[in-house]
């Protein structure tokens, strides 16, 4: 398994950076079977993980983890998993790849590919909900568009969970992807650690030379996850 500048999360790290439920999380890459009518009915997975799949250990890449963060997003502003599920695999054709909502293109012109998919699949909710009653710039543009960079292939190449006037990134090239301070490049988690052990900010800005204020916010970061 190659990981090299891919970024390598396991399903426990993803849940928690995504603050998703690791059960919830778990179906949206393994799938699940649900019982309809006395029958066993399965239920696809949502993405289609990056590395090669283990059932006991699932490890997930960046671009599968923005693919689960636009997956999350979506879900939580009212879109069911099963439209969802739906437009991954129409978007996927149209966009030809595998992670259809880690494109720029999404982002940038989401709006008329949501309508093509509903077009498509004859969806003639999917297209009112899409057109009409949801406010689809806003989700896009400030909760996803304004935190992600894109590289030179239009493909998802970093996550700023707190906005981009934060210091925090996720970058696939940087520690595995993991939460960083983007100045200092050192692990927030890290930094929360040292705190939880009873280690003052003076402390931690004496052994590393951080910023305090960006101490604080790498503190306050791995707080909200933890909560």
């Amino acid at each position: 398994m190659n990981c090299l500048g891919k970024g390598i999360y396991s399903l426990t790290t993803a849940a928690k950076i995504l603050e998703v439920n690791s059960r919830k999380l778990r179906r949206w890459i393994d799938g699940y079977t649900y019982q309809k009518n006395i029958h066993n009915n399965p239920s696809k997975p949502l993405i289609k993980p990056e590395f090669e799949y283990n059932p006991d250990e699932i490890i997930i890449s960046f671009l599968d983890l923005i693919e689960l963060l636009f997956i999350k997003t979506f879900n939580q502003h009212g879109v069911s998993i099963q439209k969802i599920r739906k437009a991954s695999v129409t978007a996927s054709n149209l966009l030809e790849t595998s992670h259809p909502f880690a494109v720029k293109k999404m982002y940038t012109d989401g709006k008329t590919i949501f309508a093509k998919i509903a077009k498509e699949e004859n969806d003639t909710n999917f297209l009112d909900l899409i057109m009409k009653q949801y406010e689809f710039e806003k989700i896009i543009e400030t909760t996803l568009y304004e935190c992600i960079d894109f590289n030179k292939y239009n493909n998802a190449e970093k996550w700023w969970p707190l906005g981009k006037k934060k210091d925090i990134v996720l970058d696939p090239s940087r520690n595995m992807g993991h939460p960083i301070l983007n100045k200092y490049n050192v692990k927030t988690e890290l930094i929360y650690e040292l705190y939880k052990t009873n280690h003052t900010i003076e402390e931690i800005n004496d052994w590393y030379v951080l910023d305090k204020n960006a101490i604080k916010t790498a503190i306050n970061f791995e707080k909200a996850l933890a909560a």
